[in-house]
């Protein structure tokens, strides 16, 4: 029998222990190993070779949407499960769009967590596309110059970056895959939030999806 792969990534230990203790019985899941941070996944993520990731949304240092978003530029094939202890519409949006395969409140039950590992690890996504769009348009719903907006009103350079921004890129990587500074990269993107009358990279990733400049990951690409 071929083992599903398992990462555990929690800022509380007494998390992963029992997180540990819900899956170390199954036959099928062998737990690769564990982080304590964002960070500390991104650095262990090649070591350990996990084909599913179990991580935390809250966590220091790197959390755990930004962890999922770099993880899965360098190991797309990996899956990534979002959990926390609160439903947030934008933390939700933000997971989908940095391309994890779902996302689970801590209160799930053990069978239904064990469903949804064994769910992704087979390939399938617990995100519907659907709620998606409702979540996309609802926070673009709440400010207003969005609605007087469209993606024809950036440059070709401000499309460019807004587009990576939906991939999850940080100005770091935005500015190598356009042969910029990162200066410049990070000039574009505040310029863009300017023209847009946006506050965060997240609103700005689901004004990109909304627009069409860029499909998220749940999508099939056309």
């Amino acid at each position: 029998m071929t083992k599903i792969r398992l990462m555990l990534v929690d800022d509380h230990e007494v998390v992963r222990l029992g997180m540990r203790a819900a899956f170390e019985l199954e036959p099928d899941i062998t737990i690769v190993g564990e982080a304590s941070n964002g960070a500390e996944a991104i650095a262990k993520v090649g070591i350990l070779d996990p084909q599913v990731i179990l991580m935390d949304v809250r966590m220091e240092k790197i959390n755990g949407i930004e962890a999922c978003r770099e993880i899965k530029n360098n190991a797309s094939q990996i899956a990534i499960l979002m959990i926390t202890s609160f439903t947030d519409e934008e933390a939700i949006t933000a997971s989908i769009l940095a391309g994890a395969s779902g996302y689970l409140l801590k209160n799930v039950s053990r069978a239904e967590l064990l469903k949804a590992i064994r769910a992704v690890a087979s390939g399938q996504s617990l995100l519907d596309p659907t709620e998606l769009k409702r979540t996309i348009a609802r926070l673009t719903a709440q400010d207003k110059n969005l609605t007087s907006i469209g993606g024809d009103d950036l440059t070709e350079r401000e499309r460019e970056v807004i587009a990576l921004i939906a991939r999850g890129y940080t100005n770091k990587q935005i500015a190598e895959k356009l042969f910029v500074s990162e200066k410049t990269a990070r000039n574009h993107v505040s310029h863009i939030l300017e023209k847009l009358g946006l506050a965060r990279r997240s609103e700005a990733a689901a004004f990109a999806v909304e627009h069409k400049i860029v499909p998220p990951r749940a999508w099939p690409d056309k």
